[in-house]
C-alpha cells in the first residue's frame, strides 16, 4: 500500500476561443492516480471537498482504481488553479488556495487515518506550505516510527508560499525525515538559487544522506543517487510532445512502485543495489514519456508502459 497526503486541485484551461476547460489536478494526486494504474493499492488520504469538483475528485479516484481515505468530505471548498502552456509545453499556474478542502486537517485525523498495510508514505508540493508544517510533521514522524518510508517530492513553488524562508527550513526538515526524495534541476535552484546545480544535489544528499535521490533534468534525463551509487538515464523522447503536465509525478510515481519491489520491508535502504534500479529508471522515464505525448496528466497504465518497454 502506498499512501498519499497533498493537494487536489481544479486546473483551469483558457482554449484559444477564450472558453475555460476544468481538469482534475495536483501533484501528489496526480501520483497516487499514476501508482494505482500500475496495479498497486494506493490511499489518498487529503480531505476532498463536498463540492462539485470534490464529486469530481471522488469519482476520478474511484475510476483509477484509489482508495479515498479521508472518511469524510469537508465542506470547504477545493482548490483552484488557472494554467497558462508557453509555447514549449511548460505550464504556469495562477493559485487559490485558502481556506480549502485538502487542508482541512488535523495531525490526529491524518495519522488515525494511515492504512495499517501502508508500506510508503508520499507527500511533497503544496502540502509543503510552512503554515501547515505544524500539522504535517506530526504525521510524517508518526509514520516513521511505524517503519514506513517517507517518499518526497518537493515540486518547489516559491511564489505560492506565505514565507519563502520558513517554506526553504520547512523542506529541509521533512528531507531529513525521507527515505526516497524526487527533485527536478528547476526545484533545485529555486530552492537554492546562490548553488550550481551539482553543489544543491550535494546539499540535499548531506541533508538526507541514506536517502534515495531522483533528479530529474528534463531533456537531460534522469539520475538516482544512494550513498556513493549513482546511475543515469537518457530522456526517452515521446512520439509526440504535447506538454509537460504531470512528466514528474508519472516519473517518481513508476519509480516508487518499482523501489516498493526492489526494497523489500525491514531492509535498510543502503543495501539496495542501484545497478538493480536501471530498469526500474528506465521504465519511469518511458512512462513520463507517455505521458508527455498526451494533454494534461495522463499516466500510462501498467498494459500499455508493460507494451511500450517491450518495444523500445
Amino acid at each position: 500500500m502506498i499512501a498519499v497526503i497533498g493537494e487536489n486541485v481544479i486546473d483551469i484551461f483558457t482554449e484559444a476561443d477564450g472558453r475555460f476547460i476544468a481538469k482534475t489536478g495536483g501533484s501528489p494526486l496526480n501520483l497516487a492516480i499514476a501508482c494505482a494504474l500500475q496495479q498497486v493499492p494506493v490511499s489518498y488520504l487529503s480531505p476532498l471537498s463536498s463540492d462539485a469538483f470534490g464529486d469530481a475528485f471522488l469519482q476520478l479516484l474511484q475510476q483509477r482504481g484509489v482508495t479515498a481515505g479521508w472518511p469524510q468530505r469537508s465542506a470547504a471548498p477545493s482548490s483552484l488553479a488557472f494554467v497558462r502552456i508557453d509555447a514549449n509545453g511548460q505550464p504556469s499556474y495562477s493559485l487559490y488556495r485558502q481556506g480549502i478542502a485538502d487542508r482541512d486537517y488535523t495531525a490526529e485525523q491524518l495519522i488515525a487515518a494511515l492504512p495499517a498495510d501502508c508500506r510508503i508514505l508520499h507527500t511533497g508540493s503544496l502540502a509543503l506550505e510552512p503554515q501547515d508544517a505544524g500539522k504535517l510533521m506530526p504525521v510524517l514522524q508518526a509514520a516513521k516510527q511505524r517503519g514506513i518510508r517517507l517518499s518526497v517530492d518537493i515540486n518547489v513553488r516559491l511564489q505560492f508560499v506565505t514565507d519563502v524562508a520558513a517554506y526553504r527550513t520547512h523542506i529541509e526538515q521533512v528531507l531529513q525525515l525521507a527515505d526516497y526524495i524526487k527533485a527536478s534541476d528547476e526545484d533545485l535552484a529555486a530552492l537554492y538559487p546562490a548553488l550550481d546545480l551539482q553543489s544543491a544535489v550535494d546539499k540535499v544528499r548531506a541533508l538526507a544522506p541514506t536517502a534515495l535521490l531522483a533528479l530529474t533534468c528534463g531533456a537531460e534525463g534522469a539520475t538516482l543517487y544512494l550513498g556513493t551509487q549513482a546511475i543515469a538515464q537518457a530522456v526517452i523522447q515521446p512520439e509526440i510532445f504535447i506538454d509537460t503536465v504531470g512528466a514528474g509525478d508519472t516519473f517518481f510515481a513508476n519509480l516508487l512502485v518499482q523501489l516498493l519491489q526492489l526494497h523489500p520491508a525491514g531492509e535498510a535502504l543502503s543495501t539496495l543495489d542501484l545497478t538493480h534500479c536501471r530498469s526500474a529508471l528506465q521504465r519511469a522515464c518511458l512512462a513520463a514519456s507517455l505521458n508527455i505525448a498526451k494533454a494534461g496528466c495522463e499516466p500510462p497504465d501498467k498494459v500499455s508502459l508493460d507494451q511500450a518497454l517491450a518495444q523500445l
